[in-house]
């Protein structure tokens, strides 16, 4: 009989994941000063979005539709003591887009990805 193996056949230990998350990061940072230690992440922008609600009068029918999931990435990152932000980066699935048709300059740096979305 043949059998797939998988797992590990020892659970890792809480108490030692809960010293190891405790202790570890601060015996790394303490080398680092607050303005040297940087966090990025990225979000969607589903740029083409609707409001979810709207104002009506009393007795109006009101009727939504599919929402477009048409989406950049964008990606935001700065310090710890939040003096320095990293420049955005902004994905799209357009090589050129449109919209940048004649822009001299951008805030933020854009690149694409056909497969995207």
């Amino acid at each position: 009989m043949a059998k797939v193996k998988s797992g590990e056949s020892k659970d890792v230990d809480d108490n030692d994941s809960e010293n190891w998350k405790t202790e570890t990061p601060s015996k790394i940072l303490k080398d680092y000063k607050p303005e040297n230690i940087f966090n990025a992440d990225e979000t969607a922008l589903f740029f083409q979005c609707l409001p979810q609600k709207t104002l009506t009068f009393k007795k109006e029918k009101c009727f939504g539709g599919k929402q477009s999931k048409e989406r950049l990435t964008v990606m935001l990152g700065a310090n710890m003591t939040g003096h320095q932000k990293l420049k955005l980066l902004v994905i799209g699935r357009s090589k050129n887009p449109r919209c940048f048709k004649g822009a001299k300059s951008l805030e933020a740096d854009y690149d694409f990805d056909k497969t995207f979305g």
